[in-house]
């Protein structure tokens, strides 16, 4: 339960079926039945849609790749019969079970899925609470992805996507080992689970009030949107639409400090900013796109988007017109300064173990400059705010591969200096990719109403950066439609220079809503590198969420 109800199904007097609800109650008791449990059936009937779905959902995808997996074919009179009295005695089983077994749980079709049946066999009720949660979040997805894929084909034609598209995904699936259709839908089900794989990466948060008023509006399927995004929201004072960014000079002992430490924190750097990024983020937050949905998913934060500035108008202009721009050229004396990626994080719920960050887009760790704007206080209470060990960035045993780390192996323990930021709204912070850093989470993963944590963040690339396609589980911070390949120099519209002052023509593409932040094709390779080697980013779901 995620707390989602708009009909009020759940209410005990305001439901729309209150009275049929109120009637199956009277004729259960005069029966002498057990009481009805409106809630049990709810759940058993959207579990066994749920089921259903990702069955669909799995047909479809494979279908469409040619291969198919359940008999196409119509039923004649007498078979349509036989089919509906083995449903009817199955359904009447089903009914039973709930009815007359009280013992019995949600979707449990007596095959030992229960406490204590073979399937559950070790667990704890806790843990078999989980791996339920797990199922009925599985089925939610695959009924909205089959619900979408219907409305698609209702449009153009097409379940998944058109015909040229299609083939492209036909061809990745099929350098998976054997051409068998068995294989086919195997690739195909491991892409549909890595596409989903943010979300499995992580257990479902672990709340006890419910979710915060955020939480809910991000996971709101009516507010939805596709493509570009404009937030009616005015520019900072003094700020002009089109105009040059602006500037903000840093000291020389400001630029020796962040070469030593490796991080720095400018102080009010961003305030002018604040409202106008706030409001931006709550637009966001109460309109959703479809792509902050996967990371929504996973509990990790409560809104989470990356590549924000592709289509959301307000991020972009952040970074036109701050002096963002202008104050990494000066920490890290570079004349140029380009738009690698950027990420929106709202409320982290699960926090991440120290780290160095390899999601920095298509460049390699000395292009990249790191940055982190507060929109919120944080940090008064040792959770929300970046923890930063000084001068790990210039370590020798973290390999580039690396994502989390322990502090006690290699030559980490040299650093024995750390940050105890507290940044107030508009604080800037700035650091090396290369530095090893964590954020802890607050008491029970959760933000509580009335609290939380806005921050915008992201990678620059310094001037002279090469294009670097990483690929594995780096390519997610990788995934748009631009066409550069590995070894060529970083830049047009899909990584815009926004400092010393931008290009007209990479402005040009962004405008008129022409790029595509998401390629098929990327995120069809994505999915099989990620199916193919999902015990190499095993590492990840042990780190997530730890404290200390």
């Amino acid at each position: 339960d995620l707390g989602f109800d708009p009909l009020g199904f759940s209410s005990e007097t305001d439901s729309p079926f209150y009275e049929v609800e109120t009637y199956l109650s009277e004729v259960c008791e005069n029966s002498g039945l057990p009481a009805f449990e409106k809630m049990r059936w709810y759940r058993e009937a959207e579990l066994m849609h749920g089921r259903v779905a990702m069955l669909a959902t799995v047909n479809i995808f494979a279908r469409e790749l040619g291969e198919v997996v359940l008999p196409e074919q119509g039923l004649d009179t007498g078979g349509r019969l036989q089919f509906l009295e083995v449903m009817a005695v199955f359904e009447a089983y089903r009914g039973y079970r709930l009815l007359v077994n009280t013992e019995a749980l949600a979707g449990d079709l007596g095959v030992g899925m229960g406490p204590g049946g073979p399937i559950a066999s070790g667990m704890s009720l806790e843990e078999l609470a989980e791996k339920q949660c797990r199922e009925l979040q599985n089925g939610r997805l695959a009924m909205l992805a089959v619900v979408g894929m219907v409305v698609q084909e209702v449009n153009n034609g097409y379940f998944i996507a058109r015909n040229d598209e299609l083939q492209t995904l036909k061809n990745t699936v099929s350098t998976l080992p054997g051409t068998n259709p068995l294989n086919t839908v195997l690739g195909a089900v491991g892409m549909l689970v890595a596409l989903d794989g943010i979300r499995r990466l992580s257990t479902p948060a672990a709340t006890t009030g419910g979710q915060n008023s955020i939480a809910q509006k991000a996971i709101n399927p009516f507010a939805i949107e596709y493509g570009m995004q404009s937030p009616p929201v005015t520019l900072p004072e003094g700020v002009i639409a089109g105009g040059l960014p602006q500037s903000l000079a840093i000291s020389e002992e400001q630029v020796l400090k962040f070469e030593e430490d490796g991080v720095i924190m400018i102080k009010g750097g961003m305030k002018p900013w604040v409202e106008f990024l706030r409001a931006v983020t709550q637009h966001q937050i109460e309109h959703p796109h479809v792509w902050s949905l996967v990371g929504r998913m996973s509990g990790l934060y409560d809104y989470i988007q990356r590549n924000t500035w592709m289509t959301n108008s307000g991020f972009r202009d952040f970074l036109y017109y701050s002096p963002l721009g202008h104050i990494a050229s000066q920490l890290a004396r570079t004349p140029e300064v380009r738009v690698s990626t950027d990420m929106l994080l709202v409320n982290p719920n699960k926090g991440f173990g120290w780290h160095q960050d390899n999601q920095n887009g298509p460049i390699d760790f000395p292009d990249a400059i790191r940055w982190w704007v507060a929109m919120d206080r944080c940090g008064e209470n040792e959770f929300g705010a970046p923890e930063y060990l000084l001068g790990s960035h210039k370590n020798k045993s973290v390999n580039k591969e690396a994502v989390f780390v322990t502090p006690e192996s290699g030559d980490l323990p040299d650093y024995t200096r750390s940050t105890t930021y507290q940044p107030e709204p508009g604080d800037l912070i700035i650091w090396d990719s290369r530095t090893i850093h964590r954020i802890v989470a607050p008491p029970g993963q959760s933000w509580e109403e009335g609290t939380q944590r806005r921050a915008l963040g992201g990678t620059l690339a310094k001037s002279g950066s090469t294009y670097l396609n990483k690929g594995g589980a780096s390519a997610i911070s990788d995934l748009a439609g631009h066409m550069q390949v590995d070894g060529e120099a970083l830049g047009g519209p899909y990584f815009p220079r926004i400092y010393p002052t931008r290009v007209p023509e990479e402005e040009a593409l962004r405008s008129t809503g022409g790029i595509e932040s998401r390629s098929t094709k990327k995120m069809i390779d994505l999915g099989v590198t990620l199916a193919s080697n999902a015990g190499k980013y095993i590492s990840f779901s042990k780190v997530v969420g730890k404290k200390r």
